[in-house]
């Protein structure tokens, strides 16, 4: 992760004192909301994190088996219980709930510096992660990766997060990462690799490398953002309320990344 830190740090450097903004490269982007984020910094036991009506309950760092972690939900086959438990020993896993204050609710679970191997599920082509890799063209030896899985209270099937961190600094220009329920239900997530300077214009990194991400729908069309910068932004781009609830969980997961792995 220390990468992603060295290209956030040169982000805020760049704009000097200037409040430091996002820029999305999408000419459909319609901004309905901007959120900042509590909770992300600082001391993190007992962390929760916010923005808008959206919270986290106490967010629970590389568990144990046994810790009193009980999904409230229908999750079928847990692939995340299958992944070795060196990920929890290494401080590399979270779980944590989300609520938006109406009556949705969600759990997540995630793992970072993921092998691609420990994800598949055999060779079970129906395998939601199958078809991730399939969707993204991911090997097996992929090392860098994000898995996150959200649970919604209102839906049966789990949604499924994955994004190559490595690529994503990499090829900030080109890389791609999906959320996706099924083969025909996804969004695409692209970095953010510019940012908004004094002149309101859109002006790339000086160093490369990206500082957040954007979701787009199946249309081609941004719905929302996240700014990994300093505390946090998240940005909607949609006031389908429904839409809304998934994409905060993905954002509040990628808010929740940088501090997983200090020592990476």
């Amino acid at each position: 992760m220390k990468v992603i830190y060295f290209f956030i740090a040169s982000a805020i450097a760049f704009a000097s004192c200037s409040p430091v903004k996002i820029s999305i490269d999408d000419p459909q982007w319609e901004q309905q909301e901007e959120m900042d984020v509590k909770g992300r910094q600082g001391f993190l036991i007992k962390q929760k994190l916010s923005f808008g009506a959206y919270q986290t309950t106490v967010v629970k760092r590389s568990w144990t088996k046994g810790s009193g972690w009980k999904s409230s939900f229908y999750t079928g086959v847990d692939w995340m219980e299958e992944i070795s438990l060196d990920y929890i020993k290494r401080r590399q896993s979270i779980r944590f709930q989300l609520s938006n204050g109406k009556g949705m609710e969600s759990e997540v679970t995630a793992f970072t510096k993921a092998r691609w191997r420990d994800l598949q599920l055999g060779r079970n082509p129906n395998s939601l992660i199958n078809i991730i890799g399939d969707i993204l063209n991911i090997g097996d030896e992929s090392m860098h990766t994000y898995a996150v899985r959200i649970m919604l209270s209102q839906e049966g099937a789990a949604w499924e997060m994955l994004i190559d961190n490595l690529a994503a600094q990499q090829k900030a220009k080109t890389y791609k990462g999906v959320l996706a329920k099924s083969r025909n239900e996804y969004y695409v997530i692209k970095p953010i690799y510019t940012l908004k300077n004094k002149s309101g214009k859109s002006v790339p990194l000086p160093f490369g490398g990206s500082v957040g991400y954007s979701f787009v729908n199946q249309d081609g069309k941004t719905v929302a953002a996240v700014s990994l910068i300093d505390k946090g932004k998240v940005y909607f781009g949609t006031t389908d309320e429904t839409e809304k609830f998934l994409l905060a969980n993905a954002s509040a997961a990628l808010l929740l990344q940088e501090p997983l792995d200090q020592g990476g």
